[in-house]
C-alpha cells in the first residue's frame, strides 16, 4: 500500500502488510512535481503496475510504475485534461477516471476524465471533461463490474452517473444527475457496495449516509438515509464492503 503526504514536502511511501503489521518499503519515498501539490488521491490500476497521484494545486496527474522491489520508477507528470482535477479512480478495463471541480466561477461546471496509461506513464485522454451538471466533484466510484461510475458533486449535493465502454470513453446517463440528496447536505465522499447494489454518500453537513440502490440501468433510486451523526464530528470520508 501507498500513502500520500499532502503537507510538508509532498511524497507518496510505500508499506508492507503482515498479518496486520503496516512495515515501510525501503527506499519507497518518491516526491510529487512540486512541495505544494496539494494531492487530492491516489489510486493503484487494476493490474498493480501504476500508481497514480492527482495534484489538486498544479492540476497535474503523476503516474508511477510499480518496480519488481515494490518502490516507485522516477515520477511521470501530465497535465490534466480539465481544469480542477482532484481524484481519481480505475475502471476494471484500466482505464483512470479523474474527478474534476471545473473552472473558477462556473456554475455547476464540474466534469470527469478518463485516461488511458501507456507502458511509460503518459496519460492519454479517452473522454475530455464530460460534464457532471453537479458543482465541486471531488470524488467518483466505479461499480464492481465496471459499467458505471458515479460522481459525488459536493456542491450541490447531487450524483452523476455515466456509463463505461471497453474502451473507457464515459457516456452521460440519462439526465446526467442520477441522484439527489437534500439541499446543502455536502456529500463530500462516495462509495459503492461489493456486490454493486448501492451508492452511499457521506453527507457531512446533514451528518447523515445517503442510501441509493443501482437500477440496471444505472439510474438510482432513492431509498433514505442514515443519520444520527453530528456535522461537527468531522465527518471527512466513506468506504463500503
Amino acid at each position: 500500500m501507498y500513502v500520500v503526504n499532502v503537507g510538508g514536502s509532498s511524497s507518496v511511501v510505500g508499506f508492507t502488510l503482515d498479518h496486520g503489521t503496516l512495515k515501510q518499503i525501503p527506499n519507497s519515498t518518491r516526491f510529487l512535481s512540486t512541495n505544494n501539490s496539494g494531492a487530492g488521491g491516489l489510486a493503484f490500476s487494476p493490474d498493480g503496475r501504476f500508481l497514480v497521484v492527482v495534484e489538486r494545486l498544479t492540476n497535474d496527474i503523476d503516474v508511477f510504475s510499480v518496480q519488481g522491489d515494490s518502490t516507485l520508477s522516477p515520477i511521470v507528470v501530465n497535465p490534466s485534461a480539465g481544469p480542477g482535477a482532484f481524484s481519481v479512480s480505475f475502471a476494471p478495463n484500466g482505464a483512470a477516471l479523474v474527478s474534476e471541480t471545473g473552472p473558477s466561477g462556473v456554475a455547476n461546471g464540474s466534469a470527469i476524465s478518463s485516461y488511458e496509461i501507456a507502458s511509460n506513464g503518459a496519460l492519454t485522454p479517452i473522454s475530455t471533461s464530460v460534464p457532471t451538471l453537479g458543482a465541486a466533484n471531488c470524488w467518483n466510484v466505479v461499480t464492481p463490474d465496471g459499467s458505471f461510475v458515479y460522481t459525488s458533486n459536493a456542491g450541490s449535493s447531487t450524483i452523476s452517473g455515466f456509463a463505461i465502454a471497453k474502451t473507457g470513453a464515459l457516456t452521460a446517463l440519462p439526465g446526467t444527475v442520477v441522484g439527489t440528496n437534500p439541499e446543502g447536505s455536502t456529500n463530500l465522499d462516495i462509495a459503492v457496495s461489493s456486490d454493486g447494489k448501492f451508492i452511499y454518500t457521506l453527507n457531512s453537513v446533514a451528518g447523515a449516509i445517503g442510501i441509493f440502490s443501482v437500477q440496471k440501468d444505472g439510474t438510482l433510486l432513492n431509498v433514505g438515509f442514515a443519520g444520527g451523526i453530528s456535522p461537527l464530528s468531522g465527518f471527512n470520508g466513506i468506504a463500503a464492503f
